[in-house]
């Protein structure tokens, strides 16, 4: 019996169950779990004012002008971060330092309520795909796993909202939600502008569907609406980007670092250099 009941309560749709109480269940699981490694990096991001994660340390340093305009004035890498930080991101830590909370600490803050968005997000998605509560639970489990042991969201940097924005699109984009779809496409361009391309990459791939044994256009008009406007959203959130200069110039090429005598291309890790290079280094 009580195998029999397990069985049911993990391979089965959740139309085929009490569904809403079904999927309620597994959804608090889901953001419970999240919540405890939540709380478990908190400990650990403050057991020690000194602590800050590698990448906040070098992308939110130079916010403390927030604070104190007359920090790094004249200093070229707080200006070079700057000058990158997407202005979504550098604006919630502006609004944050108005309300009095330091840009380090906020970092330390922001992974948690991240977290519980992210996993929130991937249970929907995965009940979209398969609607059967548990396999979202375990999806939402093996997220938050990869997530904070390999520290892809633990800085409060604006990498640590790719997920989030991705899996809201994802949910979006499967629902036809054309509003809510075109807003995670904006906030995309304020906190994480390259994911746009991929995004838009995706609103055209979806007009394209599989239909008895060969590919041809869809005929929903939704599908052309939402990838219109989706285009259109990109293109305007990423025209300043493209309009912008920057006073540090474009990012050095691999083939233009290999032809530096002085630079050091480093690969997993270990540092190698040219042969060509090593004669000038001697």
């Amino acid at each position: 019996m009580a195998i029999s009941t397990i069985q049911t309560l993990l391979t089965h749709p959740a139309s085929r169950q009490r569904s809403n109480q079904a999927v309620l269940f597994w959804f608090t699981l889901s953001l419970t779990y999240a919540a405890l490694c939540g709380i478990l990096w908190l400990h650990q991001a403050f057991y020690s004012e000194y602590v800050a994660q590698d990448d906040a340390r070098q992308q939110v340093f130079w916010m403390r002008q927030f604070l104190d305009p007359e920090l790094f004035s004249n200093d070229l890498i707080a200006n070079y971060f700057q000058s990158i930080a997407p202005k979504g991101w550098s604006a919630l830590y502006r609004i944050m330092a108005i309300l009095g909370i330091d840009p380090i600490v906020f970092s330390k803050i922001l992974p948690f309520p991240l977290i519980l968005l992210t996993t929130a997000y991937c249970f929907l998605v995965c009940i979209q795909i398969l609607p059967v509560p548990a396999t979202g639970f375990i999806a939402s489990v093996l997220l938050n796993q990869y997530l904070l042991v390999g520290a892809d969201m633990t800085s409060g940097t604006p990498r640590d909202f790719v997920y989030l924005l991705y899996l809201s699109f994802f949910y979006y984009l499967i629902r036809r939600s054309v509003m809510p779809c075109l807003g995670v496409i904006f906030l995309t361009g304020l906190f994480y502008p390259t994911s746009i391309f991929i995004q838009s990459v995706l609103l055209i791939l979806r007009l394209v569907i599989w239909n008895r044994g060969h590919l041809t256009f869809s005929r929903n008009r939704l599908d052309y609406l939402l990838c219109g406007s989706g285009l259109g959203i990109a293109f305007l959130v990423l025209l300043p980007y493209a309009l912008s200069s920057s006073e540090f110039g474009p990012t050095i090429t691999l083939i233009q670092a290999n032809a530096m005598p002085d630079a050091l291309i480093t690969m997993t890790g270990k540092t190698f250099l040219d042969r060509s290079q090593m004669k000038e280094l001697d």
